[in-house]
């Protein structure tokens, strides 16, 4: 199979298996995504090198086409959580395969994302508390790779899921003031998306909405 393929059809493979709660193997398929990515890319580095011109990226396509191309769908663990968790998992066009550049960022997120809801799944069936946090950690980190992977500036809903994300997880580890300032900075971006009229283009955007709303009244009420 073409290494790009096969990079797409792993990390679709890690959102089919989110859907079904089947975090482990959608961790192990972003895993394994990751490293063919990695080697595409060291690959593509030393192909370049050995040229006067390197390849130009087509940037026509962006991470928020791709999410707001497939259909919400409200996962089964939805409940698990008090706060909103922009729980779907982004998929790969598979004519993507000229875009690659916003792969990296999709897989990174894809597995931070299977991590998060693993610890929420561990949480709600009480499967070990030390456990869950481990995987909210590795989470954190991940969404934080994540976002230093985007370097599109238009890809504003990709950013709104890691920042939120980021602003849950921190308040699960009792990191109050890390998790307001992830949901302040959240907020200005809501507020700018907003200005632009785009907001009507975003579906989760009430949840985000909601999520701040609710986190500064609280931050007021403390």
């Amino acid at each position: 199979m073409n290494p790009h393929l096969l990079v797409i059809e792993l990390n679709n493979q890690a959102v089919a298996f989110m859907k079904q709660n089947q975090f482990h193997d959608a961790i192990s398929a972003t895993s394994a995504a990751l490293k063919y990515q990695r080697e595409i890319e060291i690959a593509r580095s030393v192909a370049q090198c050995s040229t006067s011109e390197g390849e130009e990226e087509c940037a026509c396509d962006c991470i928020d086409q791709y999410m707001l191309e497939c259909d919400r769908v409200d996962l089964p663990c939805s409940a698990l959580s008090s706060e909103f968790v922009y729980q779907q998992g982004i998929p790969i066009p598979y004519n993507a395969t000229k875009t690659m550049a916003q792969v990296t960022p999709i897989i990174i997120f894809n597995s931070a994302l299977s991590h998060q809801l693993l610890a929420l799944h561990q949480q709600h069936h009480q499967a070990g508390t030390i456990k869950s946090q481990h995987f909210l950690t590795h989470a954190k980190r991940l969404y934080q790779l994540a976002h230093d992977a985007n370097d599109r500036e238009e890809n504003v809903l990709f950013q709104f899921a890691v920042i939120n994300n980021t602003a849950v997880i921190h308040k699960a580890l009792g990191n109050l003031a890390a998790s307001k300032k992830c949901f302040d900075f959240l907020l200005s971006l809501l507020m700018v998306f907003i200005d632009r009229g785009c907001s009507t283009q975003v579906k989760h955007m009430h949840d985000f909405l909601v999520n701040v709303s609710a986190n500064a009244g609280t931050a007021a009420a403390a």
